[in-house]
């Protein structure tokens, strides 16, 4: 049982001291159930979500291949080698990546680490910030001239008084709206 669900399954202060929440535990096992539903850890069956994917796939004598099915694969070549060729194009695209690494030497921004359970760790460094072209800083310029002089309350309340978005809004305290779109209300305002 997870440490988290310790405490609300013993600790329940409405039962006898060591008494197991029912409840609290139900919900807990269920939690985990679905968790190992997701991580393919455990399979339901009959369910084409959560069953074994491994029970669907060919076996025995079902797997033998044969000539139209080679045919429909636009195969011209025995599964053996085309197989072996996938595989030699599998292990010369690792390479690559792998020997440019290490060309790179100890100043990569990218670093691949082999953990201890065999695990293969992808590290990548914080980029740095480009600069800002001078065209980008121009085009920022002038688009900054071109925009209105305007606060963002004025601009909100000129949106309000064409789409009167604004009465989709009610105070915390009551079922109102306190906006208007000439100016915003007080309580106690006769405005």
């Amino acid at each position: 049982m997870p440490s988290a669900w310790r405490k609300a399954v013993y600790a329940n202060p409405d039962l006898a001291q060591g008494a197991v929440d029912r409840d609290a535990y139900v919900v807990c096992v269920l939690e985990q159930l679905h968790r190992a539903l997701d991580n393919r850890d455990m399979f339901a069956s009959p369910s084409h979500r959560w069953s074994n994917p491994r029970a669907r796939l060919l076996d025995g004598p079902d797997w033998e291949v044969e000539e139209d099915v080679l045919a429909g694969l636009n195969l011209d070549m025995p599964v053996t080698e085309y197989l072996a060729e996938l595989v030699r194009g599998l292990d010369a695209g690792w390479k690559q990546p792998a020997e440019r690494l290490e060309e790179a030497g100890p100043a990569a921004k990218v670093s691949i680490e082999v953990q201890d359970d065999g695990r293969v760790k992808l590290n990548v460094d914080k980029l740095g910030a480009l600069g800002e072209p001078k065209s980008l800083t121009w085009l920022r310029k002038r688009v900054e001239k071109m925009l209105p002089k305007i606060d963002l309350p004025d601009l909100l309340f000129a949106v309000n008084a064409w789409t009167g978005f604004l009465d989709a809004f009610v105070h915390l305290g009551d079922e109102r709206t306190w906006v208007r779109a000439g100016g915003c209300r007080r309580r106690g305002s006769t405005r």
